[in-house]
């Protein structure tokens, strides 16, 4: 027996198949493991024998070349050097930018790997437990233009030492943004303007039933906002969700963590000016390169014209 597990130890460290060859050299899985643990090896040690096939060390792009790890490494070192990557975005998605813009298709376990090696992870974030949630109506929405979420995020100047305001309407189908206004302040009447180029921006017509839904804010409550809405021709409701659920409102909240998380907190104002700048630039990133796992790792643009073409299908949204 000492020599069939000679014999087994050796073709296991070439990295064959562990149950393989104890099956061919007939050797007991528990004789096996019994005399690695006679060995006295640390764990770390006797993982050696079962570490199974080594890494090829490159990967293949849509024309059939091999690309060197070394070289993946420094796209990924690249990803992650980028104002919008810098704070957010995680291996899986890194994978499907590789595979956009190089042609890349590598597995997520192996952009893990060397995220991991090169120290390229992202710390995890913890998940905010919310208390007291509230069931109100729930909806299914299957198509765009049927469910707008917005809401107000708040900015730092730090060179003129003063806050600004984000006002944005998302849409909950296609994650598209549709509208959005900055400012150093912001009235019911900013908000329905910003509504307004919405509505005009993607043509809806009277027989479109679009619901419009928000927290209690005092813009969204205000006289102005309010006689905008219902002088509205369009068949449009504004919903308010209740108190304590921001459930209820979770796109629009999703989208304010992206743009604090990977916007935001990575940015250096110098004037309200650069904020539009900067803002207007954010935008355009998120609607027509960052992918949603929800979206199937399409972006919202590219996402909503698959949809409207019968070329996509994502799950309905139920809230």
């Amino acid at each position: 027996m000492a020599w069939r597990i000679k014999i087994s130890q050796k073709y296991i460290a070439l990295g064959y198949s562990t149950r393989l060859v104890l099956a061919c050299a007939g050797v007991a899985s528990s004789t096996w493991y019994a005399y690695l643990k006679s060995l006295n090896q640390s764990k770390k040690d006797r993982r050696q024998f079962n570490q199974g096939r080594t890494p090829p060390g490159f990967a293949v792009d849509s024309k059939g070349n091999r690309v060197s790890d070394t070289q993946v490494v420094k796209y990924l070192v690249q990803y992650r050097n980028k104002e919008f990557l810098q704070n957010a975005g995680g291996y899986i998605k890194i994978k499907y930018y590789l595979e956009q813009d190089y042609g890349l298709k590598i597995n997520k376990k192996k952009i893990y790997r060397l995220c991991k090696i090169n120290s390229l992870l992202l710390p995890k974030r913890k998940k905010h437990k919310w208390r007291n949630r509230k069931i109100c109506r729930n909806r299914l929405i299957n198509a765009p233009n049927q469910l707008w979420q917005f809401d107000i995020k708040y900015g730092y100047i730090h060179g003129e030492d003063k806050y600004f305001f984000f006002l944005g309407f998302i849409d909950v189908y296609s994650r598209k943004l549709l509208s959005y206004y900055t400012g150093t302040s912001c009235t019911g009447k900013d908000m329905a303007f910003t509504l307004d180029q919405a509505l005009k921006n993607n043509n809806l017509l009277d027989e479109n039933k679009l619901t419009i839904r928000s927290d209690h804010g005092t813009q969204m409550k205000s006289h102005a906002f309010r006689g905008y809405v219902e002088s509205q021709e369009l068949n449009l409701e504004h919903e308010f969700i209740p108190p304590s659920t921001p459930n209820k409102n979770a796109h629009i909240e999703s989208f304010n963590s992206i743009f604090e998380t990977e916007f935001l907190q990575v940015s250096f104002f110098k004037s309200m000016r650069d904020v539009y700048t900067k803002v207007g630039r954010f935008v355009n990133h998120y609607n027509s390169y960052r992918v949603h796992s929800s979206l199937k790792y399409h972006c919202p643009n590219v996402a909503e014209k698959k949809i409207l073409q019968g070329k996509l299908e994502i799950k309905p949204v139920r809230l």
